[in-house]
């Protein structure tokens, strides 16, 4: 048994597919394949029912997956040399697109020039994807848009409250919000995000019909569309976000405001808490007086 026949496990269990996993690792599907074969030789156990395709994992292979996980995670540890509670290391941090335009960016800045030593990942993608990485040990912890519902095993510390706004060309048709959405066309973020799915909720409890032309997925790009007249937008607000075109105007939501809380979620059991801890510091050092 081998870390690289343990990575191989894990990236077929992520990956549903040996084909997959070959393709993500770089290697050849029957290179995967036999470092598999010989994994189940020395642990003697059947991992994957081969009579399906393509292979499921057994209830055996679950398990020891579920093993590996936690292996992988100390593996990481012991390669990027973190003894005791030291700020030296990695850390895997995932980011929604829509927070990493905002205060993120100048809190990571700060954890940088506060520990030198700290090597630091940032993945951006959508809140359940982010989720589903921290379920699966390949992240350490998200910045994410507060969910209905708890994670089991994970903890979420808000860190700040931003208030939903519309942004609109100056040009563009209206006066008060609700003009504005029903009289220009509308750009809207990534409807799997959860962030859209607040703003559409919204919109529908107010009983406003909007003509959807464009979903995108960052604020700068919608930002940058709506500055060049293609459409109107609804976005989060906070004071780290950075300052909007002077031909963008803004038109706050009323009877009552809108906002989305934004937080860190982690894995109780993750063994970089230390590390996490200092980088929640940072993360509400810089959006103080936003909750």
């Amino acid at each position: 048994m081998d870390i690289k026949s343990i990575k191989s496990l894990i990236s077929i269990a992520d990956h549903r597919s040996f084909q997959a996993a070959a393709s993500a690792l770089n290697m050849s599907v029957s290179n995967v394949s036999l470092q598999i074969q010989a994994l189940e030789r020395d642990i003697g156990e059947q991992l994957f029912d081969r009579s399906s395709r393509p292979p499921r994992l057994t209830e055996a292979g679950v398990e020891f997956v579920s093993r590996s996980r936690r292996i992988l995670v100390l593996w990481d540890e012991l390669g990027s040399s973190v003894v005791g509670r030291d700020k030296q290391g990695i850390l895997k941090i995932g980011a929604v697109h829509t927070a990493v335009a905002g205060g993120v960016s100048v809190a990571l800045g700060r954890l940088r020039k506060r520990d030198s030593g700290l090597f630091l990942q940032l993945h951006t993608d959508l809140t359940t994807q982010l989720v589903q990485q921290l379920q699966n040990h390949r992240i350490d912890c998200a910045i994410i848009t507060e969910l209905e519902k708890p994670v089991i095993d994970m903890q979420f510390t808000p860190i700040a409250r931003e208030e939903l706004v519309v942004i609109a060309h100056r040009d563009a048709k209206g006066k008060d919000y609700r003009e504005v959405l029903q009289n220009n066309t509308y750009i809207r973020f990534n409807r799997q995000a959860t962030l859209a799915q607040l703003i559409d909720a919204e919109l529908k409890q107010r009983d406003i019909h909007v003509d959807t032309s464009m979903e995108i997925t960052t604020l700068d790009a919608i930002s940058s569309l709506v500055k060049n007249g293609l459409g109107v937008s609804v976005l989060p607000v906070g004071k780290n976000l950075q300052s909007l075109s002077r031909s963008i105007r803004t038109l706050a939501f009323t009877d009552p405001p809108v906002f989305r809380t934004l937080g860190l979620l982690a894995r109780n059991d993750n063994p970089r808490g230390h590390l996490i801890d200092v980088l929640l510091e940072e993360l509400q050092r810089t959006y103080a007086g936003e909750l």
